[in-house]
């Protein structure tokens, strides 16, 4: 292609290499790894489909609601619509700011002959896609169970081909705007890592918030002074203009036989086509200045701190010779990065909401003897929620732990490390997280649910094997899946190496509930009799726990022992 080709090239030549760099990843994986493809991609569908009976279940209870059905149903639309709305525009400011600013390729797409139009739609339209996974996840059965409860014909399903396109534009172009302002004021990393802080906060808040407003009242309208003040809390609309309003009043209109609404349907097309022109003018007049911005490194400030060198000279004491560096360096990069420190708020404020929760468990369903039976079959089961927790914080911290070496990795891998004990040393910091905020949550939730002290015994050592044997699996297939060219650890967690984890590690959860429901049920059992165990149940007990750390030890040593040969063996 020509220089004066180039000039004209269009956004589709600058999407094209995405395509193909996909396309490459497949016709180029071996058949265990295609299978491995294919497995994933089934198990999407299925939660998928999964996720839609459970909206068509959740919209059908709304609508069977006597004379207030049809305002519940609009009430929890808008709700989840501007739930949705603000999602994605926090994950585009994130998403426009790494792909306009921060992207390597920058130096090489910005110095060809390309027009700043097809580079600006190209990159746009790769940022909307990465972006748009919460809609196609949370958005697309939402509006498929409406569609379904009511019955509606070809008309409303037509439309959602015009207006999910639009409600997606918006928050893009919305999204790239206040990303390019923002790096023209602060750092592009700067601006990053301060968006990351925001983010947890601001979800943390939403997460409170919405906790503390206690949203299943809606559905009690004795919980309300008088029906008028419930009515006219369901008929408080959304404001007018607002994009989640037009799409709300379009979608209504079909699924309840009105008028079809023609200024929320015009507003919402202009809308986007104005969101889309505007990003366009406004970013091309910002970006310069920008992207020079984002080419500044990014200080140390906690990583220079007196106090951490004091912490580190502990660990250096702590640990064998070959490992303590490691570890050093991983502290102090952890220290030094925002978007990793900033998760000690995240993990803090997790405890607080899940225990909020717990304490609001409905333990009064059941009344009279077996009142207490009850809420210790609760506190047992809340090990399965407490293990879900532990395997979210293993993947953001120790399955991405090989894939934040970077291109650094090639300096570790040429010096003289055995590859085994390098993944336990990465293994180790975010080690102690997960073993602090499992026991925490466990002994604190059986300590609100008056639970006996064996159970509390029996949720403890269990929450100290997950903690060990979620890490082991997550730092082995973190290292059987590296992703040495990921800028954060989010997308190095959002591939198929992660999904796998989390698949596995929700399976290993199962297994080992179910290997102590029968220790559990004698414990229950005995206290409900005011009896002790027999010789039986506790022989029983002994070889279920045994089962139970045997299956632990081979979950935390096998996968690291097989994934550091692998790791090693990588051409360089």
């Amino acid at each position: 292609m020509s220089v004066a080709n180039l000039a004209s090239v269009s956004s589709f030549y600058l999407l094209r290499p995405r395509w193909l760099g996909l396309r490459n990843r497949w016709l180029e994986a071996g058949p265990h790894l295609r299978w491995i493809y294919v497995s994933l991609g089934l198990l999407g569908t299925l939660f998928w489909i999964g996720l839609l009976a459970g909206m068509f279940y959740l919209v059908s209870a709304f609508q069977a609601v006597e004379v207030f059905g049809p305002l519940l149903t609009r009430k929890l639309l808008e709700i989840l619509l501007v739930s949705l709305f603000a999602m994605l525009v926090f994950s585009n400011v994130i998403t426009t700011l790494s792909n306009f600013f921060l992207s390597e390729d920058l130096e090489l797409v910005i110095s060809l002959p390309v027009s700043k139009a097809s580079f600006h739609y190209a990159r746009l339209a790769e940022s909307l896609t990465q972006s748009s996974w919460m809609m196609a996840m949370f958005g697309l059965p939402l509006f498929l169970a409406y569609g379904l409860v009511y019955e509606v014909g070809w008309t409303y399903y037509a439309l959602l081909v015009v207006v999910v396109p639009c409600f997606l534009l918006i928050p893009a172009s919305l999204g790239l705007v206040i990303s390019a302002v923002m790096v023209n004021v602060f750092p592009a990393r700067k601006a990053r890592e301060a968006l990351v802080v925001i983010g947890l906060l601001l979800v943390l808040s939403l997460v409170v918030l919405i906790r503390l407003m206690r949203p299943e009242q809606l559905v009690n309208a004795q919980a309300f002074e008088s029906l008028a003040a419930y009515v006219a809390e369901m008929q408080a609309p959304v404001p007018e203009f607002f994009p989640p309003r037009w799409v709300g009043d379009v979608l209504v209109s079909q699924l309840q036989g009105r008028t079809f609404p023609q200024m929320s349907f015009g507003l919402l097309v202009t809308g986007a086509l104005a969101a889309l022109g505007s990003s366009r003018w406004l970013v091309s007049a910002l970006y310069d200045g920008g992207w020079a911005k984002g080419q500044e490194a990014r200080e140390a400030r906690f990583a220079q701190a007196g106090w951490l060198d004091r912490l580190l000279g502990w660990v250096r004491r702590g640990l064998p010779a070959d490992m303590a560096p490691i570890v050093e360096k991983d502290v102090k990069v952890f220290f030094r990065d925002p978007s990793q420190w900033s998760q000690v708020f995240l993990l803090g404020s997790l405890i607080v909401i899940y225990l909020f929760s717990v304490s609001a468990l409905p333990v009064d369903v059941v009344r009279g003897p077996f009142m207490q039976g009850f809420k210790n079959a609760l506190a047992f089961l809340n090990l399965g929620m407490a293990g879900f927790v532990m395997a979210g914080i293993a993947v953001r911290f120790q399955f991405t732990a090989v894939s934040g070496e970077g291109r650094a990795f090639w300096l570790l891998r040429t010096g003289p490390l055995d590859p085994q004990r390098y993944l336990v040393a990465k293994t180790l910091l975010g080690l102690l997280p997960m073993f602090i905020v499992g026991e925490v949550l466990i002994l604190a939730s059986n300590a609100i649910l008056d639970s006996p002290v064996s159970l509390s015994v029996i949720g403890g050592i269990t929450a100290a094997l997950l903690a060990f044997s979620l890490s082991g699996l997550a730092m082995g297939l973190g290292a059987f899946f590296p992703d040495f060219k990921a800028d954060n650890a989010a997308k190095a967690s959002a591939g198929l190496g992660g999904v796998l984890f989390m698949v596995l590690g929700i399976i290993h959860i199962a297994v080992v509930i179910g290997l102590e429901v029968p220790v559990v049920w004698f414990i229950m059992r005995a206290g409900f009799e005011e009896r002790a165990l027999t010789g039986a149940e506790i022989s029983v007990s002994v070889v279920m726990f045994l089962l139970v750390t045997a299956l632990s030890l081979a979950v935390t040593v096998l996968p690291v022992k097989h994934a550091a040969k692998r790791l090693w063996e990588r051409s360089i």
